[in-house]
Protein backbone atom coordinates (compact mmCIF):
# COMPACT_ATOMS: atom_id res chain seq x y z
CA UNK A 1 0.00 0.00 0.00
CA UNK A 2 2.79 2.17 0.92
CA UNK A 3 4.91 1.83 -2.51
CA UNK A 4 1.58 1.98 -4.46
CA UNK A 5 1.25 5.85 -2.34
CA UNK A 6 4.63 6.62 -3.06
CA UNK A 7 4.33 5.46 -6.49
CA UNK A 8 1.22 7.56 -7.10
CA UNK A 9 2.58 10.70 -5.69
CA UNK A 10 6.08 10.39 -7.74
CA UNK A 11 3.66 10.37 -10.90
CA UNK A 12 1.47 13.88 -9.82
CA UNK A 13 5.11 15.54 -9.05
CA UNK A 14 6.42 14.26 -12.50
CA UNK A 15 3.26 15.93 -13.85
CA UNK A 16 3.59 19.43 -12.42
CA UNK A 17 7.00 19.57 -13.35
CA UNK A 18 6.36 18.81 -16.90
CA UNK A 19 3.45 21.54 -16.83
CA UNK A 20 5.62 24.11 -15.12
CA UNK A 21 8.60 23.40 -18.02
CA UNK A 22 5.99 23.94 -20.94
CA UNK A 23 4.31 26.67 -19.59
CA UNK A 24 7.44 28.16 -18.84
CA UNK A 25 8.82 27.35 -22.64
CA UNK A 26 5.53 29.03 -23.92
CA UNK A 27 6.26 32.22 -21.66
CA UNK A 28 9.01 32.52 -23.31
CA UNK A 29 7.97 32.28 -26.93
CA UNK A 30 5.43 35.13 -26.69
CA UNK A 31 8.26 37.30 -24.81
CA UNK A 32 10.88 37.00 -28.07
CA UNK A 33 8.09 37.63 -30.51
CA UNK A 34 8.76 40.62 -32.49
CA UNK A 35 5.72 42.93 -33.70
CA UNK A 36 6.45 42.29 -37.40
CA UNK A 37 6.94 38.40 -36.91
CA UNK A 38 3.16 38.10 -36.60
CA UNK A 39 2.89 39.23 -40.37
CA UNK A 40 3.66 36.71 -43.26
CA UNK A 41 4.43 38.03 -46.59
CA UNK A 42 5.37 36.27 -49.93
CA UNK A 43 5.20 33.02 -47.91
CA UNK A 44 8.06 33.67 -45.24
CA UNK A 45 7.62 35.79 -41.76
CA UNK A 46 9.89 38.27 -40.50
CA UNK A 47 11.91 37.35 -37.97
CA UNK A 48 14.05 39.84 -35.70
CA UNK A 49 17.97 39.12 -36.10
CA UNK A 50 21.19 40.64 -34.68
CA UNK A 51 22.21 43.79 -37.04
CA UNK A 52 26.02 41.78 -36.66
CA UNK A 53 23.73 39.11 -38.59
CA UNK A 54 23.38 41.52 -41.82
CA UNK A 55 25.52 40.34 -44.63
CA UNK A 56 28.16 42.87 -46.31
CA UNK A 57 26.56 46.57 -46.41
CA UNK A 58 28.96 47.38 -49.93
CA UNK A 59 26.57 43.85 -51.31
CA UNK A 60 23.56 45.58 -49.97
CA UNK A 61 24.20 49.01 -50.97
CA UNK A 62 26.13 49.31 -54.31
CA UNK A 63 25.28 45.46 -55.52
CA UNK A 64 21.50 44.96 -54.84
CA UNK A 65 20.35 48.44 -53.74
CA UNK A 66 18.14 49.43 -51.03
CA UNK A 67 15.01 51.42 -50.46
CA UNK A 68 15.07 54.29 -47.93
CA UNK A 69 11.56 55.11 -46.88
CA UNK A 70 10.58 57.78 -44.28
CA UNK A 71 7.44 59.08 -43.12
CA UNK A 72 4.14 57.98 -41.70
CA UNK A 73 0.94 56.18 -43.44
CA UNK A 74 -1.14 59.10 -44.52
CA UNK A 75 2.20 60.85 -45.44
CA UNK A 76 5.30 58.71 -46.39
CA UNK A 77 8.30 59.05 -49.26
CA UNK A 78 10.60 56.38 -50.68
CA UNK A 79 13.63 56.19 -53.15
CA UNK A 80 16.50 53.73 -54.18
CA UNK A 81 20.12 54.18 -52.63
CA UNK A 82 23.36 52.91 -53.69
CA UNK A 83 25.26 54.89 -51.28
CA UNK A 84 25.39 53.93 -47.68
CA UNK A 85 26.84 52.52 -45.18
CA UNK A 86 26.58 50.20 -41.98
CA UNK A 87 29.01 50.27 -38.33
CA UNK A 88 29.21 51.34 -35.01
CA UNK A 89 29.77 55.34 -33.84
CA UNK A 90 29.48 56.08 -30.04
CA UNK A 91 28.99 52.88 -29.03
CA UNK A 92 25.98 52.32 -31.31
CA UNK A 93 25.08 50.08 -34.26
CA UNK A 94 24.31 52.65 -37.15
CA UNK A 95 23.48 52.74 -41.09
CA UNK A 96 24.65 55.97 -43.12
CA UNK A 97 22.23 57.16 -45.65
CA UNK A 98 23.10 59.76 -47.82
CA UNK A 99 19.83 61.97 -49.36
CA UNK A 100 20.40 64.81 -51.86
CA UNK A 101 18.75 68.06 -51.01
CA UNK A 102 16.97 67.98 -54.83
CA UNK A 103 15.16 65.14 -53.75
CA UNK A 104 11.65 64.84 -52.64
CA UNK A 105 12.64 62.30 -50.08
CA UNK A 106 15.06 64.82 -48.66
CA UNK A 107 11.89 66.89 -47.17
CA UNK A 108 10.74 64.24 -45.38
CA UNK A 109 14.24 63.35 -43.77
CA UNK A 110 14.86 66.43 -42.20
CA UNK A 111 10.56 66.36 -40.90
CA UNK A 112 11.19 62.83 -39.30
CA UNK A 113 12.89 61.63 -36.78
CA UNK A 114 12.99 57.65 -37.92
CA UNK A 115 14.00 56.08 -41.32
CA UNK A 116 14.22 52.69 -42.95
CA UNK A 117 16.00 51.01 -45.22
CA UNK A 118 14.74 47.16 -47.15
CA UNK A 119 16.13 44.87 -49.51
CA UNK A 120 14.22 42.85 -51.94
CA UNK A 121 14.94 39.64 -53.98
CA UNK A 122 16.31 40.19 -57.10
CA UNK A 123 13.02 39.67 -58.95
CA UNK A 124 11.87 43.33 -57.39
CA UNK A 125 15.44 44.73 -59.45
CA UNK A 126 12.92 46.59 -61.74
CA UNK A 127 10.76 48.14 -58.91
CA UNK A 128 13.95 49.30 -57.30
CA UNK A 129 14.97 51.00 -60.76
CA UNK A 130 11.23 52.71 -60.70
CA UNK A 131 11.12 54.41 -57.91
CA UNK A 132 14.24 55.73 -58.16
CA UNK A 133 14.28 57.35 -61.26
CA UNK A 134 10.65 58.68 -60.62
CA UNK A 135 9.56 61.70 -58.18
CA UNK A 136 7.13 60.68 -55.21
CA UNK A 137 5.63 64.36 -56.14
CA UNK A 138 4.41 63.44 -59.32
CA UNK A 139 2.37 60.75 -57.90
CA UNK A 140 1.79 57.24 -56.64
CA UNK A 141 4.80 55.79 -57.71
CA UNK A 142 5.06 52.47 -54.67
CA UNK A 143 1.62 51.78 -56.96
CA UNK A 144 3.41 51.74 -60.31
CA UNK A 145 6.25 50.05 -59.15
CA UNK A 146 4.48 47.07 -57.49
CA UNK A 147 5.45 47.74 -53.96
CA UNK A 148 3.31 47.49 -51.09
CA UNK A 149 4.08 50.02 -47.69
CA UNK A 150 3.80 48.13 -44.22
CA UNK A 151 4.46 49.59 -41.20
CA UNK A 152 6.05 49.08 -37.91
CA UNK A 153 5.37 49.12 -34.30
CA UNK A 154 7.27 53.15 -34.08
CA UNK A 155 4.77 53.48 -37.39
CA UNK A 156 7.64 53.65 -40.01
CA UNK A 157 7.72 52.05 -43.42
CA UNK A 158 8.87 48.51 -45.02
CA UNK A 159 8.05 46.56 -47.68
CA UNK A 160 5.82 43.33 -47.97
CA UNK A 161 8.20 42.62 -50.59
CA UNK A 162 11.65 42.87 -48.99
CA UNK A 163 13.49 40.53 -47.57
CA UNK A 164 15.31 42.54 -45.06
CA UNK A 165 14.51 45.68 -42.94
CA UNK A 166 16.52 48.01 -40.99
CA UNK A 167 14.30 50.55 -39.07
CA UNK A 168 16.47 53.79 -37.84
CA UNK A 169 16.32 56.83 -35.18
CA UNK A 170 18.12 59.45 -36.74
CA UNK A 171 20.93 60.92 -34.50
CA UNK A 172 23.00 63.07 -36.62
CA UNK A 173 22.44 64.98 -39.80
CA UNK A 174 24.85 67.54 -41.72
CA UNK A 175 24.78 68.52 -45.47
CA UNK A 176 28.40 68.23 -47.27
CA UNK A 177 30.45 70.90 -47.40
CA UNK A 178 31.83 71.27 -50.98
CA UNK A 179 35.17 72.88 -49.44
CA UNK A 180 35.84 69.60 -47.75
CA UNK A 181 35.15 67.57 -50.40
CA UNK A 182 38.18 65.89 -52.16
CA UNK A 183 38.57 67.11 -55.53
CA UNK A 184 38.94 64.18 -57.42
CA UNK A 185 35.59 62.76 -55.55
CA UNK A 186 33.95 66.31 -56.14
CA UNK A 187 33.80 66.22 -59.97
CA UNK A 188 30.66 64.65 -58.81
CA UNK A 189 28.76 67.46 -58.51
CA UNK A 190 30.65 69.71 -61.26
CA UNK A 191 27.57 69.06 -63.54
CA UNK A 192 25.04 70.23 -61.50
CA UNK A 193 24.17 68.09 -59.07
CA UNK A 194 22.69 69.50 -55.93
CA UNK A 195 24.87 68.71 -52.37
CA UNK A 196 23.92 65.68 -50.37
CA UNK A 197 22.94 65.49 -46.60
CA UNK A 198 24.39 63.02 -45.07
CA UNK A 199 22.20 60.84 -41.66
CA UNK A 200 23.27 58.72 -39.67
CA UNK A 201 20.85 56.31 -38.03
CA UNK A 202 21.20 54.20 -34.89
CA UNK A 203 19.86 51.12 -35.95
CA UNK A 204 16.49 49.93 -33.36
CA UNK A 205 15.02 46.99 -35.75
CA UNK A 206 16.27 45.08 -38.30
CA UNK A 207 14.22 41.84 -39.56
CA UNK A 208 14.49 39.95 -42.15
CA UNK A 209 12.21 36.87 -43.70
CA UNK A 210 12.72 33.44 -42.22
CA UNK A 211 13.70 30.62 -44.69
CA UNK A 212 15.25 33.63 -46.95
Amino acid sequence: MKKKRFMTSAIACYLVLVGFFCSCSSTSSKTDKTPMQEETTENAAWKAIRPEEVKNAVQLFDKDWMALAVGKEDDMNTMTISWGGMGELWERPVVTVYVSTSRHTHSFMERNGYFTVTAFPEKHRSALRYIGTHSGRDGDKLKAAGLTPKYTEFGNPIFKEANLAIECKIIYSVPFDPERIDKEVGRIYDNGMSIHTMYIGEIVNVWKKSGV
